[in-house]
């Protein structure tokens, strides 16, 4: 089964900011896993981000979320790993 990937409007500018080698290497992740098997590659978070997931792509991270219902991943935020603000980043963009 494939799933549809929806992108958040903001994930565009995630991406222009980690460049274009680390973005290619991103959208081939998501291409890769997230459209195959979302839940078998990234990790659940907690807390008041529990229904959402990330995902390890080198030195970033990338925060979606799975809609089994719909056969949708949403990807909300791309980011470095270092920089814990993708999560709260995230959570905005759901409000």
């Amino acid at each position: 089964m494939s799933w549809n990937v929806v992108y958040h409007k903001n994930v565009e500018g995630d991406l222009k900011s980690v460049g274009p080698l680390a973005a290619k290497r991103i959208l081939r992740a998501i291409d890769r896993k997230l459209t195959r098997e979302p839940l078998k590659f990234g990790a659940p978070l907690s807390g008041s981000l529990s229904f959402f997931r990330k995902l390890r792509v080198g030195d970033y991270r990338i925060v979606y979320q799975v809609v089994d219902a719909k056969v949708i991943v949403y990807v909300l935020a791309v980011g470095p790993r270092r920089d814990k603000e993708i999560y709260t980043i995230a959570g905005k963009r759901t409000e």
